[in-house]
């Protein structure tokens, strides 16, 4: 697979987890108007320490989780493996931030708890931090391309 058919899928991905948390915005401002499905008070600060809790371990450990796989991937000798095996862990990591934001946003949307407008924040500069730019996808595939340019050139 050639480097911008790469850099082509992992954007297609990203926009795709973008779209997805659009959609999840809509349902959640839809339910906040409607009042379809409320948390009550009292239970409040459950979901929320789960949630809070998820993102703050989350973050690190999947990046981390990410790093320590592309040195893993390195090992691999088939060149279409070691590709395959990239998208995929890029997908993962994008899941994972993908399931904090998207946990903080909904709850923020049910319960209207500013706290959540902070977690969002943080989990959207991840998000973007994650972002498969040019750069970004030719840095993370030095570490296993076999050309010295990052990339790999044939098909």
């Amino acid at each position: 697979m050639i480097y911008t058919q790469i850099h082509k899928r992992l954007k297609y991905n990203f926009g795709i987890a973008i779209a997805i948390t659009l959609f999840h915005i809509l349902i959640g401002y839809i339910i906040s108007v409607s009042g379809f499905i409320s948390v009550h008070p009292a239970l409040s600060p459950y979901p929320k320490a789960a949630i809070i809790l998820f993102v703050l371990v989350s973050i690190p450990l999947d990046l981390k989780w990410f790093a320590t796989r592309l040195r893993k991937i390195a090992d691999y000798t088939d060149y279409d493996r070691k590709v395959a095996a990239y998208i995929k862990y890029s997908r993962i990591r994008v899941l994972v931030i993908l399931v904090g934001l998207i946990s903080a946003i909904m709850f923020f949307f049910m319960r209207q708890m500013n706290d959540m407008l902070y977690l969002i924040g943080i989990e959207v500069i991840i998000l973007l931090l994650c972002m498969p730019t040019k750069k970004r996808v030719e840095s993370e595939m030095a570490v296993f391309a076999p050309d010295e340019d990052g990339y790999h050139t044939t098909e």
